[in-house]
């Protein structure tokens, strides 16, 4: 066998696993989206008298749960395999996500500290905080953790056959220069509406500022690369924010 053919095959596996992977954190999207879908179910069922908000208040916070917060865990680290790797430092906003969702899911299955600490203060805190993820929490977090998802697999969707660093402004990159950084924005601020904890309540805005140092050294190389293409690109479409566009009203004519 030549090292050119043993080349190919190794990049022909390299390539097969990372499909395998992606198929996989695909997978997990649909499974966390059907999951925030069902909250939103749950919580619009309290609103609607279907359920009684007295008797869900009334049962305890799940606890040592612990093979189900790995589950999940496992499940929104996969949406890492649906993000091309450019820079050398990208692990570090990768792995204060990781660390976020472990922190999250830990106390949401396994044990709630925060719930613990805060009641523990002289305050009977669980059925306020279980009426608050019924009541407000699933029905405004759960609705942007999906629309994290989904601009989590648009992103991906736009570049998945693309190989090397490329410049991408098709599909959902004519709305926002980083979709999927903003996906897992949206994901993890959706999680904590949906379950404060105090550790992701500090986790959360050191997330936001590692994910936009990440973008913006991106575009540095892309700037480098790509030069005045980029530059067009990015003056007219905006990080993470996408414009609203607003209807003037035409100005009257005089007689």
């Amino acid at each position: 066998m030549t090292s050119s053919s043993a080349t190919q095959g190794m990049d022909r596996r390299a390539s097969d696993k990372k499909i395998v992977l992606a198929l996989a954190a695909i997978v997990g999207l649909i499974i966390v989206g059907l999951s925030a879908f069902d909250q939103i179910v749950a919580s619009v069922a309290v609103y609607l008298g279907l359920a009684s908000l007295t008797k869900i208040t009334g049962a305890p916070l799940p606890r040592d749960l612990w093979l189900i917060a790995l589950f999940n865990i496992l499940l929104v680290t996969l949406f890492l395999f649906l993000t091309p790797v450019r820079i050398k430092d990208a692990w570090k906003s990768h792995g204060a996500y990781v660390a976020f969702m472990v922190s999250l899911f830990s106390e949401m299955y396994g044990f709630p500290l925060t719930v613990y600490f805060l009641s523990s203060v002289g305050y009977a805190f669980e059925p306020q905080f279980i009426g608050y993820v019924f009541a407000y929490g699933q029905l405004i977090g759960s609705p942007l953790v999906i629309v994290g998802l989904i601009l989590i697999y648009k992103g991906w969707k736009e570049i998945v056959f693309k190989r090397g660093t490329v410049l991408i402004t098709e599909g959902i990159y004519t709305v926002v220069r980083h979709p999927q950084y903003l996906g897992f924005l949206l994901v993890t601020l959706g999680q904590f509406v949906v379950w404060p904890t105090i550790p992701t309540a500090i986790m959360w805005p050191l997330l936001a500022v590692l994910y936009y140092r990440q973008a913006k050294r991106e575009e540095t190389v892309l700037l480098e690369k790509f030069g005045a293409r980029f530059q067009e690109y990015a003056d007219k479409t905006p990080m993470f924010l996408p414009r609203i566009p607003v209807r003037r009203r035409p100005k009257p004519t005089s007689p």
